[in-house]
């Protein structure tokens, strides 16, 4: 055998082993941390405790808090507020008010505010069937209603259509199906949606099926007339500023690949941003298939220094198998109070705490 073909042999052999040896090696791969590493890994830790995001639980450090977000059922969105019930009844007091002096730009479509309900079997609110808009025509409707529970107050509101006035004969008669009234039927499901909603405290971890966010839980099983649910949220460390997590999750995307199974693309991507990878691959975390990337740039701003991404049931996300997501930013860099490696730890640390909520689903 000639000398080239040994070296060919000999460089061959060495992939194979490498290859191997990336194959069987464990990942995520174990963080050394020194003494005061550890130290500033403990401190961002200090009194993890559940939090009820979705269907999911993950431990967060007590440093994390006041978090800022939305949730959608069925892509409404559900604002709350933590209130006073006097607060609260005057609100609605002061939004009835406001609803009565509300004007059509044509007289036809007045009055703006067309009814108002309230809610059933003692539950503190109600709602508000006014135009959908003030230049919208009257058939266009919207349903806006306000609840109050456990301290928290609730607004969502519904679209809806009441096309009964004589005007609009010629298009029901053209369009049976859409120039129908179906403001019963919103209201009947408006009303549904309330009934199941709650406040809650952010420590409060419900036992019961049902979708968590701060401050509240929509009770019900999975898949609930085929609800769309869509929450996230965004919290920032109070100890160090430059850190931040965003929460999300979802019962109806499902992408055709997932992440990993995007690197190529990924990568191209990283490059146009000056982002490097530091590793990426597959976790099982309780019995969750996740996903996840970590990455690295310039280190400008939060969304240019280290992100790092790890996502769970990205191509089966269903009422039974919610997609969940959990990205991490931080920057400017250099950071002098959290090293990279103090960063990787601290990110392995939270991200081994993602469960699916006992009796959630």
């Amino acid at each position: 055998m000639t000398n080239r073909k040994k070296i060919v042999s000999a460089l061959l052999a060495l992939l194979a082993v490498w290859g191997l040896w990336q194959w069987l090696k464990p990942y995520p791969p174990h963080i050394t941390l020194t003494e005061q590493e550890h130290h500033v890994v403990d401190n961002l830790l200090v009194n993890a405790t559940p939090r009820c995001i979705g269907r999911y639980l993950i431990d967060l450090p007590e440093n994390f808090n006041s978090p800022i977000g939305t949730v959608y059922i069925n892509k409404n969105e559900i604002e709350f507020q933590r209130l006073y019930l006097p607060a609260f009844e005057q609100r609605i007091r002061l939004r009835e008010d406001e609803l009565q002096k509300t004007k059509t730009i044509h007289a036809e479509d007045g009055p703006y505010l067309k009814n108002i309900y309230p809610l059933p079997n003692g539950m503190k609110g109600v709602i508000f069937e006014t135009n959908f808009s003030e230049i919208a025509p009257d058939s266009a409707r919207k349903l806006e209603a306000h609840i109050y529970s456990n301290g928290v107050a609730f607004k969502t509101e519904i679209d809806a259509r009441n096309p009964d006035a004589t005007r609009y004969q010629k298009e029901r008669e053209r369009n049976p199906s859409y120039y129908k009234n179906n403001v019963q039927v919103k209201l009947n499901e408006l009303i549904n949606l309330l009934i199941r909603l709650h406040g809650r405290q952010e420590n409060e971890i419900p036992k019961d099926k049902g979708l968590c966010f701060p401050n509240g839980f929509i009770s019900g099983a999975p898949g609930v007339a085929n609800e769309m649910e869509d929450v996230t949220f965004s919290y920032q460390s109070k100890i160090n500023p430059r850190l931040y997590l965003d929460l999300s999750t979802d019962n109806f995307i499902q992408e055709d690949t997932s992440m990993l199974e995007r690197s190529s693309s990924i990568v191209n991507e990283l490059l146009n941003y000056q982002m490097s990878t530091l590793m990426k691959g597959k976790r099982e975390i309780n019995k969750l298939a996740a996903e996840e990337w970590l990455t690295v740039g310039n280190g400008e701003d939060a969304n240019s220094g280290h992100t790092f991404v790890l996502n769970v049931n990205e191509k089966t996300g269903s009422s039974q198998t919610p997609g969940f997501t959990i990205e991490l930013k931080h920057g400017p860099l250099p950071d002098e109070a959290l090293s990279q490696n103090e960063l990787i730890a601290f990110w392995q640390k939270i991200t081994k705490t993602l469960r699916v909520r006992p009796g959630a689903i």
